[in-house]
């Protein structure tokens, strides 16, 4: 099967730094080509030039990974399209600025397909009146295979918070917890680049061989749609202490999984609590973490859900 997959043109693929979406897209042409499809990936900002460079190509499939590049899906002769939200307030209309109302408009009365990345995203669409034979549910996975792994946990007493520092991630809230560490570059400006347990930028190479010192990954954002980084973290054999939006497709049943309620953000003792709790759990449990990662592989990806949803679109035509 020949699949173009659309890129949002800000930043190469594979990226050289971070790029959550960079990444994925990546993935997917890597497992994809692994099962022997034929796979290209478009990605520039200039529509007129992906239009040409996707019709030229006469694809089977097209997946639209950004969707405010919606208006594309018009302009192609390729009938089997499908677009992906990334959107990380998707599932909270409360935050939505008017630019995403417009994409989210488009989307839901076009007859392009919406491959979303968890129940609930999947859910907001059919509350749009977007149609059920629209919706797949098409989650993300992890290369298991980038991270170093170790049994034994080297900091059993620290936790790291692995995300770009900004406002909705919210660190300068925690940034008094005792052993919880920080990575990523800073966009608010209340957190302080001398905090003492500040680490600045990490480079994706160092990551896949350190990520596996720490006992846990903490990850209290406001708005998330599936966050690579808590199956990168399990796969380094981390636990989660995670807030409600940054659940999806994880098994919250799992001792090493804790899960900080929205009403409850606020409650820096609380939280400290449960991280700690968490730490001790996940440290005598990393192997089955591990394990459980593995649920996440890329190519379990992609057999079992991503291509089911692709082949259900073309069996529409």
């Amino acid at each position: 099967m020949k699949i173009c997959i659309v890129g949002p043109g800000m930043m190469s693929i594979p990226p050289t730094g971070w790029g959550a979406v960079e990444i994925l897209i990546d993935d997917y042409r890597n497992s994809l080509e692994q099962l022997g499809h034929d796979v290209h990936i478009v990605n520039t900002k200039d529509m007129n030039l992906a239009a040409f460079i996707i019709n030229n190509l006469s694809p089977d499939f097209v997946h639209i990974q950004y969707d405010d590049y919606i208006d594309l899906a018009k302009d192609l002769m390729c009938e089997n399209i499908a677009i992906t939200s990334h959107y990380a307030y998707l599932e909270n209309k409360t935050k939505w600025n008017r630019d995403y109302k417009n994409f989210f408009i488009k989307t839901c009365i076009s007859n392009v397909n919406v491959f979303c990345l968890s129940k609930g995203i999947a859910d907001t669409y059919r509350d749009a009146c977007v149609s059920d034979d629209r919706i797949f549910v098409t989650r993300n996975g992890v290369r298991n295979d980038l991270f170093s792994f170790t049994k034994e946990c080297p900091r059993p007493n620290d936790s790291i918070y692995l995300a770009k520092i900004d406002e909705r991630k919210g660190q300068y809230k925690y940034r008094h917890i005792e052993n919880l560490w920080y990575y990523g570059g800073i966009s608010d400006s209340r957190f302080p680049d001398w905090h003492p347990r500040y680490l600045g930028e990490i480079s994706k190479k160092e990551l896949y061989k350190d990520l596996t010192q720490w006992a846990n990954l903490v990850l209290l954002s406001d708005g998330e749609a599936h966050p690579l980084v808590c199956m990168e973290a399990l796969s380094a054999g981390l636990g989660l202490v995670i807030s409600e939006c940054a659940t999806s497709n994880l098994d919250l049943s799992l001792p090493f999984i804790d899960v900080i309620p929205n009403d409850r953000l606020d409650d820096i003792e609380f939280i400290a609590g449960v991280i700690d709790t968490n730490r001790k759990i996940s440290i005598a449990m990393r192997d089955e973490i591990k394990e459980y990662s593995q649920t996440f592989s890329w190519l379990q990806t992609v057999e079992n859900y991503y291509l089911p949803a692709v082949e259900s679109v073309l069996g529409k035509k």
